[in-house]
């Protein structure tokens, strides 16, 4: 502890071990407080920073047998941080105490303040989450200006509600996504389907597809130009989805499901949750091949037992038209020693080069 003033003495210290650049330890001779651990016992080999209040660090060292940290004065500075591993002293230096004898040193100085490191973190969580919630605020504001003027790229999707609240949001969100959840688990109840029953279908068997040459150009773009919703490909995107294009909705519900939330708006995340719904209720196979990602990775109940849950939800995904999972699955199938199941394999690689042959 640091005995600061007559009869006033600081929590004992728990430090760590010694710093070993012995050319930052000012002189022995020059002034210096003395760390206690506990009344009377000085607190020696401890490491320590000796700095200005703005942040200069002007000494570091270890504490001596005797419990002395050596320190050194700034020009025309009065105010300094003596700081140990678990303890933060702020202190209040007059000149005239650097002109004194180093042994009244201690005596001369005024404490100002004192912290634990414990009190500093807190303090740095407690102000963390203080920025947080005013960040978020900010962006409830933001919402809900966006969702009244109903502007924005994916506009036609539909009005949202004119306040944003993570119970209303989270509800909506949970309740899609336990419906498909649900359907893909009733389908693989029994095994999930047979592979050997598909039927290769074209895109406009699933819905209409107009501007599709914006769908193929978006699809086949690279992956930096995929990664940014801006530019041309983006726009074109858009506009195909806009007129009902339901690969293109398939297409822009992968783009933004796949940016970390911390970086949508929370326009744009309502907007995910509107184009699942859509999705949802056209039956689009994509939107079930997103969900069989993220299943768990346990053995399966189909007649290969080498395939995982996971697997048997892609298949199903693939029977109702993804052509993403009909190139997995028929990339396994292909070589499959049943010859059915081989051939549903090829035949299932064939339709979704035909669909996608522009995929990446």
């Amino acid at each position: 502890m640091l005995k600061l003033l007559p009869k006033k003495t600081l929590l004992a210290l728990s430090l760590l071990s010694p710093l070993s650049h012995a050319d930052d330890a000012p002189a022995a001779a020059g002034h210096y407080l003395t760390l206690y651990a506990v009344p009377g016992v000085p607190q020696d080999d401890d490491p320590y920073t000796w700095s200005t209040v703005g942040g200069k660090q002007l000494s570091k060292g270890v504490t001596t047998a005797d419990g002395r940290a050596y320190v050194k004065a700034e020009e025309g500075e009065e105010s300094y941080i003596l700081k140990t591993v678990s303890m933060r002293w702020q202190l209040k230096v007059p000149a005239q105490c650097w002109q004194g004898a180093p042994d009244a040193f201690q005596q001369c100085m005024q404490l100002a303040k004192t912290t634990s490191r414990h009190d500093e973190e807190q303090d740095a969580l407690k102000l963390a989450e203080q920025q947080k919630d005013a960040k978020m605020q900010a962006r409830i504001a933001a919402y809900a200006v966006q969702a009244r003027a109903n502007d924005d790229a994916l506009a036609w999707l539909g009005r949202l509600p004119s306040s944003w609240t993570i119970e209303s949001y989270g509800k909506r969100l949970l309740a899609i996504g336990d419906k498909v959840a649900a359907q893909i688990g009733n389908a693989l109840k029994d095994g999930g389907p047979d592979a050997r029953q598909f039927v290769c279908r074209t895109p406009d068997y699933y819905g209409p597809v107009p501007d599709q040459a914006f769908v193929d150009a978006w699809i086949g773009a690279p992956r930096d130009v995929r990664d940014v919703r801006s530019g041309p490909a983006w726009e074109g995107l858009v506009a195909a989805g806009a007129k009902g294009n339901w690969m293109a909705r398939l297409e822009l519900y992968y783009a933004l499901s796949g940016v970390n939330v911390s970086e949508l708006s929370l326009l744009e995340q309502y907007r995910i949750v509107q184009l699942m719904e859509w999705l949802h209720k056209k039956q689009i196979g994509g939107l079930y091949s997103y969900f069989s990602a993220s299943m768990p990775e346990t053995p399966g109940n189909s007649r290969s037992a080498t395939w995982r849950l996971q697997d048997q939800a892609s298949l199903y995904a693939a029977m109702l038209g993804s052509y993403d999972d009909q190139n997995s699955r028929g990339s396994a199938l292909q070589t499959d020693q049943d010859a059915a199941l081989a051939a549903a394999g090829r035949k299932m690689l064939s339709c979704a080069r035909a669909a996608m042959p522009d995929r990446r």
